[in-house]
């Protein structure tokens, strides 16, 4: 059986632009759309790993896609379409 690890690219990383928390988001957000490129997600699956409200999430979302890692709109409150770029 082949393990892959999934590889989150440096280059968010080495952004200092990027607070810590949204790196973590990002690095989930990049982990559970893995091999595609439309994921969905909601703030519940989130915070099971991160301690974030909803509004702390829209705010790392909107700094990701001010950056150009990712485009996301919010179909329902607290439910999020995400494309990575």
């Amino acid at each position: 059986m082949l393990i892959r690890k999934f590889q989150i690219p440096q280059k968010i990383w080495k952004d200092k632009r990027i607070p810590k928390e949204t790196k973590y988001i990002y690095s989930y957000i990049y982990t559970k759309g893995f091999d595609r490129i439309i994921t969905d997600i909601n703030i519940g699956e989130i915070q099971q790993t991160i301690k974030i409200k909803n509004k702390g999430l829209k705010k790392s979302l909107d700094i990701l896609e001010q950056l150009k890692y990712l485009a996301y709109q919010e179909y329902a409150t607290g439910m999020y379409t995400i494309t990575l770029n």
